[in-house]
């Protein structure tokens, strides 16, 4: 009797083993796969960045003093000197066009452009139809093509960088 009942639970114990080497497998395989898909993070699904660096940032540029001026063909400002920082660091060409919010909105888009920046706040109209950027100084934003999470991350690191190094 004591075998038949040893005998059985045994064989509960062995197939307790299987079930809980099978479960940590499934873990494991979970974790890669989660690791694997992180890899690719933050995403660049129309491949802004990867575009910049070949043919250079475009940058739409809405006049609004001191944030962005431009003069004859000659652009300044605190957002146009953040850009220029950011292109020299990550190795880009600024190119810089000026217009109007609504049709430089509509390209950035289509993108047609990488950024647009016009000392834009946070609580922006447009922010519903662009991406945005964390603020820079607590109140202002840059403005990307929706869904490039790229482009908004290195933006933002070149932000924080620039905090820890204490500019504003």
């Amino acid at each position: 009797m004591w075998e038949i009942a040893s005998a059985r639970t045994y064989a509960t114990e062995k197939n307790h083993i299987e079930y809980n080497k099978m479960k940590a497998i499934g873990k494991m395989a979970t974790c890669i796969a989660l690791s694997l898909m992180a890899c690719t993070f933050p995403k660049d699904p129309q491949h802004t960045l990867s575009r910049a660096r070949a043919e250079g940032l475009a940058i739409g540029v809405v006049e609004n003093p001191p944030f962005t001026l431009i003069q004859d063909s000659s652009f300044s400002g605190t957002e146009i000197m953040l850009l220029k920082q950011f292109c020299k660091k990550e190795n880009l060409t600024p190119h810089f066009e000026a217009g109007n919010e609504t049709d430089l909105i509509k390209k950035l888009k289509d993108y047609e452009l990488d950024i647009v920046v016009g000392g834009f706040g946070k609580k922006t109209v447009w922010k519903k139809e662009v991406g945005m950027t964390r603020s820079y100084d607590s109140t202002h934003v840059l403005f990307v093509p929706p869904g490039e999470n790229r482009l908004v991350y290195e933006l933002e690191q070149s932000f924080v960088q620039r905090k820890q190094h204490g500019r504003k």
